[in-house]
């Protein structure tokens, strides 16, 4: 099957496990990417602002076409409790194209529902499966059997 997964990551756990998954599912990766920096002090407090808002800045163009794939797996850090602003752009722009799709998030401790729910009505469908890590299981690689069960349910 061919996989793509699509994330955005701003401190890095998201991208650790969209590597991850890409050795576990042998898929191709892309990172979504803001075209405008959200580095620093600052940056923590926009991302927050526009997560909460339910903005969508604008984003690099996608470096894969999503609709060459069968499945689309979406990643994507939790910033105040809600879904990340460029993954929203993502899902607006591409989310009615995507055949198939997953969820996965990263999170300091709560919100993966309500990112979830949100991802779900941007795509237009429900996931095959989902995966909702904290950054905490992250760091004492006590994730990897949630890896393993995600992994099995995409199959």
């Amino acid at each position: 099957m061919k996989t793509l997964i699509a994330f955005h990551s701003r401190s890095g756990y998201t991208r650790r496990v969209a590597e991850t998954l890409a050795g576990d599912c042998n898929a191709v990766v892309d990172e979504i990417c803001a075209l405008r920096e959200r580095t620093g002090v600052v940056g923590y407090l926009c991302c927050a602002l526009e997560a909460r808002g339910g903005r969508a800045p604008a984003i690099m163009p996608a470096r894969r076409d999503p609709r060459e794939h069968e499945l689309v797996i979406v990643g994507t850090p939790i910033w105040a409790w809600s879904l990340s602003s460029p993954v929203r752009s993502y899902l607006r722009e591409h989310g009615g194209e995507l055949q198939r799709v997953a969820f996965f998030c990263t999170m300091g401790g709560a919100g993966a529902e309500n990112a979830f729910s949100e991802m779900r009505d941007l795509c237009g469908k429900a996931p095959v499966a989902t995966l909702a890590l904290t950054d905490r299981q992250i760091d004492a690689r006590s994730h990897e059997p949630a890896l393993v069960a995600f992994v099995k349910a995409l199959a």
